[in-house]
């Protein structure tokens, strides 16, 4: 009886565990809200050109590590989140310093400092949108499995 109640209890508690491991955060799910969508904002959008000074690839800007590009535009350094590496990889895109980029975008604040979040980009005579007027990613929900990808007219 003791063996019997004490699988029992281990079996619940694996569950348990097993559900919290693979749960994912409500604020991504399919809709691919991270915190640089969220902070995405139309009304700071606007359009520059500059030279790649430095390629990164980051974490800390949603779940999947992302490329941030330090673009030297007229007389300032701009630093500028383009995508998730993954995606850009899925595209064979990929930024090399010294190129010239032109960038679209919002200007936000992330962790204190200056960040443009781009919507598209000219890059080696080809264009790329990257999010729509709302700031909603393409990649939004790739990946996610049969019947939880972009649907509808969810913004």
């Amino acid at each position: 009886m003791k063996r019997l109640i004490l699988t029992l209890i281990l079996l619940v508690i694996f569950i348990f565990a097993e559900s919290q491991i693979f749960a994912q955060p409500k604020q991504v799910r399919g809709m691919n809200r991270g915190s640089i969508t969220r902070l995405y904002n139309s009304k700071t959008v606007e359009t520059f050109e500059g030279n790649i000074i430095k390629v990164e690839k980051v974490s800390g800007y949603g779940r999947f590590e992302g490329i941030v590009l330090q673009v030297k535009a007229k007389k300032e350094k701009i630093s500028v989140y383009v995508a998730p590496a993954w995606y850009l990889d899925e595209q064979k895109i990929e930024f090399k310093k010294g190129e010239t980029i032109k960038v679209t975008g919002s200007h936000i604040t992330y962790l204190g400092k200056p960040l443009v979040v781009s919507s598209e980009f000219t890059y080696d005579k080809k264009k790329s949108t990257l999010r729509n007027e709302y700031g909603r990613p393409v990649w939004a929900g790739k990946g996610m499995g049969p019947g939880q990808g972009q649907g509808g007219n969810r913004k």
